[in-house]
């Protein structure tokens, strides 16, 4: 059923592209950036498709421009809104993009400890992709340093994606399967991992803690 609808989604972003050509991967990229669900995973393998494809006018550094770009442009946007807007606003209107309250507390506790590495790895990893804008702009983390950090998280991914799409041709819908999979247990591991270090830091702090002694 899903692998169904996966398959029916990844022909509806493909026709867009062939239709709008690099702008669709630019509007593409930048919904999804922008907190919007729509999975550049699909996107990226698909232009790579389209690039692989003489006759569709694609060539890699178009393709891949109009990825960083519209990544970017998206990122930019949801950093604005959560360092303009603050959190009330995030947490009020957020439900429509499926942002709620948990996702953004789990989101801005993974920044608090993680920082800059958030925004550049984070951009790799389905489910924390786009939402790792919003703790980096309530925190007010300078914008030079996001973008540069944006910049390079997503321009690799961009960069990979297309690469594999590419380089797959025709087989780009099977390798699909296997990226969403493949994401899935990076997301299940960083998790997993950083329920381990709270748990650790947790019961160190417990550790030393002084003990009070009855009166």
């Amino acid at each position: 059923m899903m692998a169904d609808w996966l398959d029916k989604f990844a022909k509806a972003i493909l026709a867009v592209i062939a239709a709008l050509g690099p702008w669709g991967v630019f509007a593409l990229m930048a919904a999804e950036q922008a907190c919007i669900p729509i999975p550049s995973e699909i996107t990226l393998l698909a232009a790579g498709f389209l690039v692989s494809q003489p006759e569709s006018g694609f060539t890699l550094p178009i393709a891949i421009g109009a990825g960083i770009a519209g990544a970017l442009t998206g990122a930019t946007l949801s950093y604005l809104v959560a360092h303009r807007l603050g959190r009330p606003v995030l947490e009020r209107y957020g439900r429509y993009l499926l942002i709620t309250s948990s996702r953004l507390d789990a989101v801005e506790a993974w920044f608090d400890r993680h920082g800059w590495k958030a925004v550049l790895f984070c951009r790799w990893i389905t489910g924390l992709r786009a939402l790792v804008s919003l703790p980096a702009g309530l925190a007010r983390m300078s914008y030079p340093r996001f973008l540069a950090l944006t910049a390079l998280g997503s321009g690799t991914w961009v960069v990979a994606g297309i690469l594999i799409g590419w380089l797959v041709g025709e087989e780009w819908q099977k390798i699909l399967h296997l990226v969403k999979r493949a994401n899935y247990l990076v997301l299940l591991a960083v998790i997993v991992i950083a329920l381990v270090v709270w748990l650790i830091h947790r019961t160190s702090n417990r550790a030393v803690a002084p003990r009070t002694r009855p009166e």
